[in-house]
């Protein structure tokens, strides 16, 4: 998914982007797997197909869609971005000289069955335990990929 019109309210001129991600999709498509179950399974309860209809209306919408949507992630040259929310938003920045810990999460069925993990951004003073991005696939990678991205601003900083 192309994510260029949250960015481009957010970055500044002569600021790039990176690299850009959002949940994973192994992990969208399970959830959505598992309310399409539920749909045909309230067909029973129900006896009538409106209920489960609209179910699996629902999900395909939050599934297939907003979740995209709203959980937004990109790496510039200069810092982390987390753009959360689709009508209301809540926008997250963190400079890569403030970041102090990066932190990845892969609980055994998450990583066996969506294939996800969550990756943690502390910075200093950070009291709640930093940014989360959770249900992000491979995260070890992103980790490499942030890791590089702060090496290469930090060397770029102490060169100015």
């Amino acid at each position: 998914m192309n994510y260029d019109r949250i960015w481009q309210k957010i970055i500044t001129p002569g600021e790039k982007i990176e690299y850009q991600f959002s949940i994973g999709n192994r992990y969208l498509f399970l959830c959505w797997l598992l309310w399409l179950l539920i749909s045909i399974g309230s067909i029973v309860v129900y006896q009538s197909p409106l209920v489960p209809s609209l179910l699996f209306l629902g999900a395909t919408f939050f599934y297939g869609f907003y979740f995209k949507i709203a959980n937004a992630y990109a790496f510039t040259d200069h810092r982390v971005l987390a753009h959360r929310g689709w009508l209301s938003t809540n926008l997250v920045s963190i400079d890569y000289s403030k970041i102090t810990n990066v932190t990845v999460e892969e609980p055994f069925f998450t990583k066996i069955f969506t294939g996800t993990g969550s990756l943690t951004i502390s910075t200093a003073g950070s009291i709640d335990g930093g940014v989360q991005l959770k249900h992000v696939a491979k995260p070890y990678q992103l980790k490499k990929i942030l890791d590089n991205l702060m090496t290469k601003y930090r060397t770029s900083s102490a060169g100015t």
